[in-house]
């Protein structure tokens, strides 16, 4: 972790699957994109929501420039070719895979990458878990994540990465208002819309103050360490919204 007060709580490994939970706009993505951005090792982001987002944010944090600027940059021909370079060039390393995929797909890209690198990326983020391609289930059936969730782990095991899939859920208390929530509002275990705690060696949970100033991220399950399933455990950051950058406080 590139925050030293959340190293010294969460350790995720190779060869385990990890959950990253939250409401939509919690700041699942930023989280992910930090941790990425800060990786000595390959990185391997299949990006199945919203590319385009992830490709401006991940050069906003490479290249410490606001995330409105890079939109502008990357409407104009000239300035997109010229960022594009500046990108590569800062951060090599970061492999994104635009659009959904299947189970079968992201093992391909891993293999692929491996032929070309030598062994697999350590890190692969899944954003969104929900957008993944599961033959004959959609996400709301719990027959996908059991067609997912085992299979992700298996190829973690495989290949020695660690697979970070990024996970939306439904808040509980906020069903009238709004069925997701804001992401303003803590976690619990409970509030995962299937079984986490099964496959997954952990699940942290993310949420935020109002003012979007503060972010936390909570250890809701570890295999090897101390966790709070009620979501007592956190680390808050401070939280740069228009650089989408994550610092300690």
């Amino acid at each position: 972790m590139p925050w030293p007060a959340l190293d010294l709580k969460l350790k995720l490994h190779t060869k385990e699957l990890s959950i990253v939970a939250g409401a939509p706009g919690a700041g699942k993505s930023v989280f992910a994109l930090n941790v990425a951005m800060e990786m000595d090792d390959p990185v391997l982001y299949v990006a199945q929501d919203s590319a385009p987002s992830v490709y401006a944010r991940s050069a906003a944090l490479a290249l410490h420039m606001e995330i409105g600027t890079v939109y502008d940059q990357l409407r104009e021909p000239d300035t997109k070719a010229e960022l594009i370079q500046e990108l590569a060039l800062e951060k090599q390393d970061l492999f994104i895979h635009g659009g959904a995929l299947t189970v079968d797909d992201i093992e391909s890209r891993l293999i692929a990458l491996k032929e070309v690198l030598g062994e697999a990326p350590k890190l692969v983020i899944i954003d969104n878990l929900i957008d993944l391609i599961v033959p004959g289930h959609v996400h709301t059936d719990a027959g996908f994540y059991a067609a997912s969730l085992n299979p992700l782990k298996q190829i973690a095991i495989k290949h020695n990465t660690c697979m970070l899939a990024l996970h939306h859920v439904t808040r509980r208390g906020s069903e009238t208002s709004n069925p997701h929530g804001l992401g303003t509002r803590a976690l619990k275990m409970t509030d995962l819309l299937y079984s986490g705690e099964r496959e997954a060696e952990h699940v942290i949970g993310v949420f935020h103050n109002v003012e979007k100033s503060n972010m936390s991220i909570q250890i809701l399950k570890q295999r090897d360490g101390d966790a709070d399933p009620e979501g007592g455990l956190f680390v808050p950051l401070v939280w740069h919204p228009r650089m989408g950058r994550l610092d300690r406080r």
